[in-house]
């Protein structure tokens, strides 16, 4: 008989399920909030490209509009947050990573932004072999503007790793 009570008291514990719902609670929240901070992780990183790639059609569109025109004067720019635009002046590499960089939006660290200014001294029908542009930021001349960021994808539950968002324009200079 005591064999019968102890499978009894077995039997009666199986069945009872308090608390169950307590922990299919935890698990499905836990599983909802860490969907949720993925989802949050990759707009993050979708915001960060989209601002790389307009930030490269922004710096190449300043480079084409100072352009070899305006070699009596240099821009000169100042970097961000004290930058000013100065008109009717030749732009460097650094006029437009200082363009660039001071347009960066909240959210996005101005530190591991890079831009990178390239004037080829080719035309768009040229190879790269073309002499047609002496100096290179002639008008009519290509210039290629890339901005990198280094983006930091991180959540609490994944290890952390680094993704290198680049955008990448090219134009001719007009001026």
């Amino acid at each position: 008989m005591h064999g019968r009570n102890k499978i009894r008291k077995l039997s009666a514990l199986a069945g009872e399920e308090s608390g169950a719902e307590l922990v299919e609670f935890a698990v499905s929240v836990t599983v909802f909030f860490m969907a949720l901070l993925g989802v949050i992780g990759f707009a993050n990183a979708v915001y960060v490209y989209h601002f790389v790639t307009w930030g490269a059609q922004q710096g190449t569109r300043y480079a084409i509009v100072h352009g070899e025109d305006f070699s009596s004067t240099a821009c000169s720019s100042v970097a961000p947050p004290a930058f000013t635009m100065k008109y009717n002046c030749e732009a460097s590499a650094a006029d437009v990573q200082n363009y660039v960089r001071s347009m960066t939006p909240g959210g996005i660290n101005l530190s591991s932004v890079a831009v990178s200014t390239n004037w080829p001294a080719t035309t768009p029908d040229c190879t790269s072999g073309c002499t047609a542009c002496s100096p290179a930021q002639n008008a009519g001349c290509l210039v290629s503007v890339q901005v990198t960021y280094t983006f930091d994808f991180s959540l609490g539950f994944l290890p952390k790793s680094a993704l290198s968002l680049t955008g990448t324009s090219e134009r001719v200079v007009e001026e």
